[in-house]
């Protein structure tokens, strides 16, 4: 039988994957205490390359001492679990990967400060740009998906396979967190921008941005709990968040919907804060879950930002919405893993601010996509080419990419150049020297990365990665103390 279909499957490290970590991610040890790996390469696969540094078995900690752009030409697939995938150690620009989807197939991840950007159209494999089959025990912090052909994220389950006796069996992703994370301008060449299915139990989703995807903002993908908390939604044509069935419970709290220029305004969809969706037992066809829905703003509609539950919450057409939401209304929230719960209108201001692969700076794409979310108008380029073909047609006009919904990433501009310099690491422990010297370790003594140095749980890399103080031993185990200790910093050094 399956040996992970729920939270207490997994064991449960006693301090946060990092300080800032929430939701019921929070606490993957991903890959601490094993193998540093340090990506020096940005061929598609072979020696020092992300591909290899993925593909190697073991607990590991994978870092980056190289800037740019990784190009794919097959999807990569994580494995083997507890890794640790820290972006915000490349120098410089930072790193991207594009060409192929990037690919969760294991638990025991945690992810930081990584673009994935599939941008790839003539392709037979039509997929996401982050997907898989996730287990659990998953933390994904301040990326940026974009330029997906299915979804730019899909995690919320994983398929058992019990061999020769039958099909898979479908089951949750459990402890599972995405946060700070930008899902934007999922490609519309197969009539398939979509922005994210996400989902699992114990799960949390909370301070995201979703632009310009027309539909998915999110869908819920599997049962059980679903925490919605201070995202953004912008742009969106269809769908807005729907999905679940008659055993998912919702916490909708404190999100910001802003219609843009692809939305409808008018229309009920242009109002949608969600949609869920009924059972699939065909003895029960009219059976919905519950859902707390409350502090959510709908930017431009006073009366229902007002009470979210008067034109916020839909249901399919043929249901008899009168009879129903009150079966689905809960006054109280459920119960939910712990997370920060801002204010709305303060959620959209930081969300804005700090959202995405943004250490130790933005890049091009997400400053563009941001934009568009502040001003409300689509930015493209202004010899974008019009998306034309015999085999495709396309529910939107050629020339979509004016309100925002792209068909090729020529459309906004495509992929700014990443430059930055190596570090000296001596010892090739992904610690710099002049991080190890300024800190009290020795540059030449590659075992001292998994060291901890002050006591406080964190290894010396992690310190590294993670911009920890090593002069001061906190507790991170209260959760008073957790907080975020690399956004404050303009350099890991």
């Amino acid at each position: 039988k399956p040996w992970a279909s729920k939270p207490e499957d997994f064991i449960k490290s006693n301090i946060p994957a990092f300080p800032g970590a929430e939701g019921g991610g929070m606490y993957t040890p991903g890959g601490r205490g094993g193998k540093v790996i340090v990506v020096t390469s940005l061929e598609d696969s072979g020696p020092g390359t992300l591909r290899e540094a993925c593909e190697t078995g073991g607990a590991r900690i994978i870092v980056f001492n190289v800037a740019g752009v990784i190009r794919l030409k097959s999807p990569i697939s994580v494995r083997a679990p507890y890794v640790t995938i820290a972006g915000q150690t490349a120098p410089g620009d930072g790193i991207c990967v594009t060409g192929q989807s990037f690919l969760i197939d294991t638990h025991d991840v945690v992810i930081r400060h990584m673009r994935f950007r599939r941008g790839a159209q003539d392709v037979a494999f039509r997929d996401d740009a982050v997907g898989g089959n996730a287990v659990g025990n998953i933390m994904i912090d301040h990326c940026s998906a974009s330029w997906g052909l299915d979804e730019n994220m899909s995690i919320y389950r994983h398929v058992y396979n019990r061999g020769a006796d039958g099909h898979g069996l479908k089951l949750p992703t459990v402890n599972i967190t995405i946060q700070n994370s930008i899902f934007s301008e999922a490609l519309d060449t197969y009539n398939h921008a979509f922005g994210a299915t996400i989902g699992g139990h114990n799960s949390m989703f909370c301070r995201n941005l979703f632009a310009s995807n027309i539909s998915r903002n999110s869908s819920v993908g599997m049962d059980g709990d679903f925490n919605f908390v201070n995202n953004v939604v912008f742009n969106w044509w269809n769908r807005s968040v729907d999905g679940g069935d008659h055993n998912s419970f919702y916490n909708m709290i404190n999100n910001y919907f802003k219609p843009g220029p692809i939305t409808p305004i008018g229309k009920p969809i242009s109002y949608r804060i969600l949609k869920p969706e009924a059972g699939r037992d065909k003895n029960r066809p009219l059976s919905f879950g519950k859902a707390y829905v409350n502090g959510n703003i709908i930017h431009g509609n006073a009366k229902v930002t007002k009470d979210n539950w008067d034109g916020g919450v839909q249901l399919k057409e043929e249901v008899d919405a009168a009879k129903f939401l009150p079966l689905i209304k809960s006054d109280e929230a459920f119960k939910m893993p712990p997370v920060t719960v801002m204010d709305t209108k303060k959620a959209y201001t930081f969300v804005l601010d700090n959202v995405g692969a943004n250490f130790p700076k933005r890049d091009a794409v997400d400053a563009r996509v941001i934009k568009t979310v502040q001003t409300g108008k689509a930015i493209y380029a202004k010899d974008a080419p019009e998306f034309v073909s015999p085999y495709v047609k396309r529910r939107l006009p050629a020339d979509s990419y004016k309100q925002g919904i792209i068909t090729d990433i020529r459309q906004v501009g495509g992929l700014p150049e990443y430059k930055g310099e190596a570090v000296v690491d001596s010892d090739g422990d992904g610690m710099p020297d002049a991080w190890e010297i300024a800190n009290g370790l020795n540059p030449n003594d590659p075992t001292d990365a998994n060291m901890d140095c002050n006591g406080d749980g964190y290894t010396n890399i992690e310190k590294y990665i993670n911009g920890i103080d090593t002069r001061k031993k906190v507790d991170w185990t209260d959760l008073k103390n957790n907080y975020d200790t690399l956004s404050k910093r303009k350099s890991l050094l």
